[in-house]
C-alpha cells in the first residue's frame, strides 16, 4: 500500500510538473496502442526491411521498445531502463550496420539516422528527446536518488559537463527539502553555485598570489637579513681595523714626540758647537793677527798653537756639518711622520663616519624587519587579503629603500 501511494504521489507530481513545464516529460502522453507489439514490429520492418539478416535485430528492438513503452509511465523511476535500452538499441543498430557495411563514418551516420527515425516512428520519441534520455542515463547511472527526485528536464540541466557532483548533491538536497522546486529554480540555483565557486576560485587565486608575495617577501627578508649579518661582521672587522690603526697612530705620536725631544737636543748641541766654533775662530784670528817676536828664528813648521787651532777648527766645522745634516734629516723625518699621522687620522675619521652610517642603516633595517614580521602575521591571519595590498606595497617600497641604503654604505666602504 505504501509503495502504491508513493507511486501515485510521484505520478501526480509528474503531471503537475507537466502542466507548468511541458519539457519536463519529453515523451509526452502514452496511449495504449502506442506500445503495441504489432505496431512496433511493423515499424521496424518498414525501416530495416524484411530481410533475414535483420530478423534478430528487429526481434531485439521490438522487445526493447515494448519494455520502454511500459516504462514510460514511470519516467522518473525508470530512467535507467529507458536511457539504457535506448542506448542499447542504438548500439545494436550500429553493430549491425558496421557488420553489414564496414566500420565507416557513413555506416555510423546511417545507423544513427535509422535509430533515431525508428525511435520517433515506433514510440514518438524525437531525436533530441532520445539523446537527452541517453545522456541522463550516462550521467546519473549510479545516482538513483537523483533519478528518483529530479524529472528528465532537471536531470538534463544537471547532466552538463561543467556540472560537478558536489553541485548536484547540493541541488538534490534543496529539491528534497522543497518538492515544489521547478526546473527554472534548479537552473538558477546551479548558476548561483557556479558563480559562488568561481568567486571562491578567484579568492583562492588571490590567496595563492598573496601567499606567493609573502613567500617572496620572506625570501627577500632572509636575503636582507643574511646581508645585514654579513655587513655586521664587516662592520666588526672594520671597527677592529680602526682600533688597530688608532693604536698605531698612538705609537706614531709617541715616536714623533720622542723625535721632537731629540731634535731639541740636536738644536742645543748645534748651538753649543756654534759657540765653540766662534771661540776657536776668535783664537785663530788672534793668532793670525798676533805680532811676530823680535827674535827671528827660522822654523820648518807652523807654530804648534796655530796648527792645533786649525785642526780643531776643521774638526769642529766637520762636526757642525754633520750636525746640520742630521738636523735636516730629522726635520724631514718629522715632516714625513706628521704627514703619515694626518693621513692615518683622516682614514680613521672616514672609517668612523662609514661605520656610523652603516650602523644607522642596520638599526633602521632591524626596525623594518620587525614591522615586516608583524605585517606578515596580520596578513596571514586576515580573511580579506585585498585590503592589505597597500600595506604590502608600502613594505616592499621600504625594503627597496633599506637595500638601497645598505648598498650605498657598501660602495662607500
Amino acid at each position: 500500500m505504501s509503495s502504491s501511494s508513493d507511486d501515485s504521489k510521484k505520478q501526480l507530481q509528474l503531471r503537475k510538473t507537466e502542466i507548468h513545464d511541458p519539457l519536463d516529460d519529453i515523451f509526452g502522453g502514452v496511449s495504449a496502442s502506442g506500445a503495441e507489439r504489432s505496431k512496433i514490429d511493423m515499424v521496424a520492418r518498414q525501416i530495416f526491411g524484411d530481410s533475414d539478416e535483420f530478423a534478430d535485430l528487429i526481434a531485439q528492438l521490438v522487445e526493447n521498445m515494448v519494455t520502454i513503452g511500459e516504462a514510460r509511465a514511470r519516467v522518473s523511476t525508470d530512467l535507467k531502463t529507458i536511457g539504457g535500452l535506448l542506448m542499447n538499441s542504438m548500439h545494436l543498430i550500429k553493430n549491425v550496420m558496421v557488420a553489414t557495411s564496414g566500420n565507416k563514418t557513413t555506416s555510423l551516420r546511417r545507423a544513427a539516422t535509422l535509430g533515431y527515425s525508428f525511435f520517433e516512428l515506433a514510440l514518438g520519441v524525437k531525436m533530441a528527446a532520445a539523446r537527452k534520455y541517453m545522456r541522463c542515463y550516462e550521467a546519473f547511472l549510479d545516482n538513483t536518488e537523483a533519478i528518483r527526485v529530479f524529472n528528465v528536464g532537471e536531470l538534463d540541466i544537471l547532466a552538463a559537463d561543467h556540472v560537478t557532483d558536489e553541485q548536484v548533491a547540493v541541488i538534490l538536497a534543496a529539491k528534497q527539502a522543497n518538492e515544489h522546486m521547478t526546473r527554472e529554480d534548479v537552473r538558477k540555483m546551479l548558476a548561483t553555485l557556479q558563480k559562488q565557486e568561481e568567486a571562491l576560485a578567484d579568492q583562492k587565486a588571490d590567496l595563492d598570489n598573496y601567499e606567493a608575495l609573502l613567500e617572496d617577501s620572506k625570501t627577500a627578508q632572509r636575503v636582507a637579513e643574511d646581508e645585514a649579518n654579513r655587513l655586521q661582521q664587516q662592520l666588526d672587522a672594520t671597527a677592529k681595523l680602526i682600533a688597530e690603526k688608532e693604536a698605531q697612530l698612538q705609537r706614531m705620536d709617541s715616536y714623533y714626540t720622542g723625535r721632537q725631544a731629540g731634535l731639541a737636543n740636536l738644536e742645543k748641541d748645534l748651538a753649543d758647537k756654534d759657540k765653540e766654533i766662534a771661540r776657536l775662530n776668535e783664537e785663530r784670528n788672534a793668532l793670525l793677527n798676533r805680532k811676530p817676536e823680535v827674535q827671528i828664528k827660522e822654523v820648518e813648521t807652523t807654530p804648534a798653537g796655530f796648527k792645533s787651532i786649525s785642526e780643531s777648527l776643521e774638526k769642529r766645522n766637520a762636526e757642525l756639518k754633520q750636525l746640520e745634516d742630521q738636523l735636516v734629516e730629522r726635520r724631514a723625518e718629522l715632516e714625513r711622520l706628521e704627514a703619515d699621522r694626518k693621513k692615518e687620522a683622516g682614514a680613521i675619521e672616514a672609517a668612523n663616519r662609514v661605520q656610523a652610517a652603516m650602523q644607522e642603516a642596520l638599526s633602521s633595517f632591524e626596525q623594518f624587519a620587525g614591522k615586516l614580521s608583524l605585517a606578515q602575521v596580520a596578513v596571514q591571519a586576515s580573511d580579506g587579503l585585498g585590503q592589505h595590498e597597500p600595506l604590502i606595497e608600502t613594505l616592499a617600497a621600504m625594503m627597496r629603500k633599506q637595500l638601497s641604503e645598505i648598498e650605498t654604505g657598501l660602495r662607500n666602504l
